[in-house]
């Protein structure tokens, strides 16, 4: 028997392949776009602040408070860049970032299948290269969003810390990865190379050697689920489960088990 969902999904997630004409020029531009702001952007802002208009927000604020605030201030900026090139550039919708709920019951239950049975190797992940790690002599050193959440006291800014690492940062972070540079790597090296380039950056970009293993597996996770579903419905949804419950984790057995799982 014909599974016309199946059919129709793999026709919609064909002509949206076709219509892609972005490039690697332009995931180029954007992934250091993003990658400087994000390194070198926040502590450049802060001294045009202080230095022209005399405010030491790091003085006036609390100081997670600040670099979250700025932090998601670039990523909302990426997301208008990816968005002009898209739209100004090549007049495509925005779905052709993979913004398509025609299937979203299938693709979530798609995703927390896969999840659940990649989840050990994530952790498995996180314990070998925490021995290997202590093996040497070297102690591991936790993902700075995880120190700050650990060490934060402040219910406001804990509740400002969760919303962006299990809202703000998988949405953005799956239409930048997944949505746009994944279907542009895909037109010019395959699937395959897709799905791994895809993954490799994703770790890359949170420049933390202790964990870029688990992020680099859950990537790959990602990306292949954005490539069987054709839809970002999927890779958003395992991300904000896989972050809410580690920062869960993190708070209820903070004094426990600390850096086997990876928030990204």
């Amino acid at each position: 028997m014909i599974d016309f969902k199946s059919v129709l999904k793999e026709k919609v997630s064909e002509e949206v392949t076709e219509n892609i004409r972005w490039n690697l020029k332009d995931i180029f531009k954007v992934f250091l776009f993003f990658f400087f702001m994000m390194q070198v952007g926040i502590p450049v802002l802060l001294k045009i602040m202080n230095h022209v208009l005399g405010l030491n927000l790091l003085d006036l604020f609390n100081q997670n408070t600040v670099i979250l605030s700025l932090s998601l201030f670039i990523n909302i900026l990426t997301c208008l860049y990816v968005f002009y090139i898209i739209r100004s550039k090549y007049g495509l919708p925005i779905t052709s970032l993979g913004f398509t709920t025609s299937n979203w019951k299938n693709d979530v239950r798609f995703g927390l299948k896969h999840y659940f049975i990649v989840l050990p190797f994530i952790v498995l992940a996180g314990f070998a290269v925490d021995f290997i790690s202590r093996l040497f002599g070297i102690s591991p050193e936790q993902q700075e969003i995880l120190k700050r959440v650990l060490e934060e006291e402040s219910l406001g800014v804990l509740t400002f810390m969760f919303f962006f690492g299990i809202l703000a940062a998988p949405v953005i972070e799956e239409l930048l990865f997944r949505g746009f540079i994944q279907p542009a790597v895909r037109n010019s090296f395959g699937k395959l190379k897709a799905i791994f380039i895809s993954g490799l950056l994703f770790a890359i970009v949170h420049l933390n050697a202790y964990v870029f293993l688990q992020i680099f597996i859950l990537g790959l996770l990602l990306a292949y689920l954005y490539e069987k579903t054709g839809s970002l419905i999927a890779p958003i949804t395992i991300h904000i489960f896989h972050n809410t419950a580690t920062l869960a984790f993190l708070i209820s057995f903070k004094h426990l088990f600390k850096g086997y799982v990876a928030v990204n």
